[in-house]
């Protein structure tokens, strides 16, 4: 999903743009202040949001292309256990930074960590891609301008060799083509709705109450695979009905697991500490 394509860094509009990830992120904060009293100290959305864009897992994507990325890519059918590692390390790092009151550190795993989950619910990262990728890619080097590598622009052995690679990366029709244009098609019907809008509708306090993080990504996970999304995509591109199930179930599906992931983070801290004086 789309975290940097906002307005500038630092602008008291930033997120209200394309920011996807920020605001499916203050939809969760949101709920997670309606159905869990506790989640008082937990970092706010204004918090939350300084480890987005440019400072969230998008922005290291650009900021140094190719090295350490963390790439939130899951197959359902056959999953790795890749993702729900990231997500995990996150979990842990955020309890035990509520634990000590750091905000800051709190605010940058529940950032990074709600990230992880949105990318793994979305149906262009159930795709094949990395494999397609690195067949088309394999290990040529990126294009670079002025000495900037740019992402996604590999380089061949010859000048006609990087034109076929990238015109079949990014030319139309193109890898990664098709999975920019379901992502922006989110946003596009994710940027006008209002913040309450976006939560599921049969969300219960007791769900937040007892809020198992992995449970809830996986159930997630099982609803919108169920509707073979990006399938239907790249069979006929964005439709009515398509673009009803995004908003009907997907942005919901994710709202709830990243609330439910904060949730889980935000109850054990405090049974953690509630332990701890024992």
């Amino acid at each position: 999903m789309y975290a940097t394509l906002c307005v500038k860094s630092g602008s008291k509009r930033s997120g209200k743009l394309i920011g996807t990830h920020q605001k499916l992120d203050k939809s969760a904060r949101l709920l997670l202040g309606q159905n869990l009293p506790v989640a008082r100290s937990f970092p706010i959305a204004k918090e939350i949001l300084r480890f987005e864009g440019m400072q969230g897992p998008d922005g290291l994507k650009r900021k140094s292309p190719g090295v350490d990325e963390p790439e939130h890519f899951i197959l359902p059918d056959n999953d790795d256990g890749v993702l729900i590692g990231y997500i995990r390390d996150h979990h842990y790092n955020l309890v035990q930074a509520l634990k000590k009151g750091d905000r800051v550190r709190a605010s940058f795993e529940a950032a990074w960590m709600a990230h992880a989950i949105t990318d793994g619910l979305t149906p262009a990262h159930h795709y094949p891609f990395r494999e397609e990728r690195d067949e088309l890619v394999g290990d040529a080097d990126y294009v670079k301008v002025f000495g900037v590598k740019l992402k996604g622009v590999s380089k061949g052995d010859t000048f006609a060799e990087t034109m076929r690679k990238n015109w079949l990366y990014l030319g139309a029709g193109g890898l990664m083509t098709k999975h920019i244009a379901f992502e922006y098609g989110v946003a596009y019907i994710i940027t006008p709705a209002r913040l309450v809008s976006l939560q599921p509708k049969d969300f219960k306090r007791s769900d937040a109450e007892n809020a198992d993080f992995e449970k809830a990504f996986y159930a997630g996970l099982e609803r919108v695979v169920a509707l073979d999304m990006y399938q239907r995509f790249l069979d006929k591109g964005w439709t009515t009905d398509l673009a009803i199930d995004t908003r009907e179930v997907l942005i919901p599906e994710i709202v709830r697991a990243i609330t439910l992931g904060w949730a889980s983070a935000v109850n054990q801290a405090k049974l953690e500490l509630k332990n701890e004086k024992k």
